[in-house]
């Protein structure tokens, strides 16, 4: 086997480390994709937990080392019924399964204005579903030398009464409805 050299240091066995990369290197990706379709009807500003399976949240894990970065990828499909719901996402993380899920990135405070990650408003027709993309740049905290980050993605609808919208489907059910894939990607970048 031939000897192969990163910034003229060996690897052993084909073991490839941050500390022999230089920064700004991707050292792992992993990446969901949904296919489950669900839909939700509820009142304005409940939050729902987008899922991937019956009862089950919809949720990608990444483990990390301390202090690098990550980058994550979401693209998320929603659909929504002739009620025009407004429908805001929050692409939330949390570290070692602590349970308390933090935004990885939101807006700024203005006025009454409520604070997301995203927002798909699309025009209220049953055969039409809104793809919406955000990619982020962070260091979460780890407090150890390595950290499991587990993403998940909660949807909001922010409209007044009852409103109904879907996620990776059309509301119609018929042969000119679709049903679509989301996905999350996240990659451990070297500092």
């Amino acid at each position: 086997m031939a000897l192969i050299k990163v910034n003229n240091r060996s690897l052993g066995t084909g073991a490839i480390t941050g500390d022999i990369l230089p920064a700004g290197s991707c050292l792992q990706t992993v990446s969901s994709t949904m296919t489950y379709v669900s839909g939700y009807t509820g009142a304005a500003n409940t939050a729902y937990t987008v899922q991937s399976a019956s009862s089950t949240d919809w949720a990608t894990s990444i483990t990390i080392n301390q202090n690098n970065k990550i980058l994550v990828q979401l693209n998320l499909n929603v659909a929504k019924d002739g009620s025009d719901a407004n429908i805001y996402y929050d692409l939330l993380y949390d570290v070692n399964g602590s349970g308390s899920y933090t935004n990885v990135a939101v807006g700024d405070t203005s006025g009454n204005r409520s604070r997301h990650t995203g927002n798909i408003r699309s025009y209220a027709d049953t055969y039409n579903i809104e793809e919406s993309t955000c990619c982020f740049l962070f260091t979460p905290t780890i407090s150890g030398s390595t950290g499991v980050v587990r993403f998940k993605v909660n949807i909001t609808q922010r409209a007044g009464g009852n409103r109904a919208f879907a996620v990776n489907r059309t509301n119609a059910n018929n042969s000119e409805g679709g049903s679509v894939a989301s996905s999350l990607t996240a990659t451990e970048i070297a500092v």
